[in-house]
Formats: structure tokens, sequence, C-alpha cells
């Protein structure tokens, strides 16, 4: 990402992450988490009850191998691991 996000840009792609939510919701699907990104936006969506969605992000979490766990904290953080 490099930091030139616009409004406009922003509202399309979390206009799209909330379209995807309600498509899978009409589907029968019961909690998700959509995340959409592109080189200078992203956005998330998370859907269903507040349960489900952290048992989604846990289980996300818990796939990941070791490293890419680390960069999450970081960018969590706000570390900058670009130095």
């Amino acid at each position: 990402m490099n930091g030139n996000m616009s409004f406009k840009e922003v509202k399309k792609v979390q206009g799209q992450a909330k379209e995807i939510a309600r498509l899978l919701k009409e589907e029968g699907y019961k909690a998700g988490l959509i995340a959409l990104g592109t080189d200078n936006t992203i956005a998330v969506n998370p859907f269903g009850n507040r349960k489900d969605t952290v048992h989604i992000i846990y289980s996300i979490i818990e796939n990941m191998n070791d490293k890419d766990k680390l960069i999450l904290l970081a960018m969590i953080l706000g570390v900058d691991l670009s130095k």
C-alpha cells in the first residue's frame, strides 16, 4: 500500500465488500469476514454474530505460518519492518 488512498476508492471497495457479504448472507452463510484490497485501499466487512466472527479471525491466524503471524502483529502494532 502506498498510502495514497482516495475517499472515492475506499467507498467503492467498502461497497463491494458489503455487497459480497450481502450475497453470502442470502446464500445462507451465518458469519463471514470479507477482506478486499487494491494497491491503494483496503476494506473489511465482518458479518454474523461476534462469537462466530472472532472464531473466523482466530482460525485465519491459527493457520498462518509464524513469519506471517509476526508480520501481522507488527502491522497491528504499527512497527515499520522496512527499516
